[in-house]
């Protein structure tokens, strides 16, 4: 084989090479979309997923009742001693708290890997309707 001849078979083999990269590329950006949505609905529909959003949504729940509570509490506290900065530090920050707990709450409701598995007898929002979960005394 002739030096003319080797270079352009190798400047053949290397175009065939980069073309082939490039077809896989297009190809792997063509069906992404697809791919994507799929690979997003296993994970959803993973054990690991459901489990853990269940788990998720029922310690939020329980923790804003419990924030909820320490609401009251504060603010009793606030009204027995009403010029105590310490208690209305304690009743701002446990509001504060409570609020944060309810935003992360109403998060996950909303997120495509967990809404789907909250328990039914959890509320879909927290909202300032229910005395129980509104973070106020």
């Amino acid at each position: 084989m002739s030096p003319a001849k080797a270079t352009i078979a190798v400047v053949a083999g290397i175009a065939a090479c980069v073309a082939l990269g490039v077809g896989i590329w297009g190809f792997r950006v063509a069906t992404s979309e697809p791919k994507g949505r799929g690979d997003a609905v296993i994970e959803k529909n993973s054990a690991a997923n459901w489990t853990t959003a269940q788990a998720r949504f029922e310690s939020l729940y329980a923790e804003i009742v419990a924030a909820d509570r320490k609401v009251t509490l504060a603010h009793e506290a606030l009204g027995a001693d009403p010029g105590n900065r310490t208690a209305r530090d304690t009743y701002y920050g446990t509001r504060t708290v409570c609020l944060s707990i309810v935003a992360d709450y109403n998060a996950a409701a909303r997120t495509y890997l967990a809404a789907d598995f909250r328990s039914a007898d959890l509320p879909a929002q927290i909202g300032d309707a229910d005395p129980a979960t509104d973070c106020k005394e």
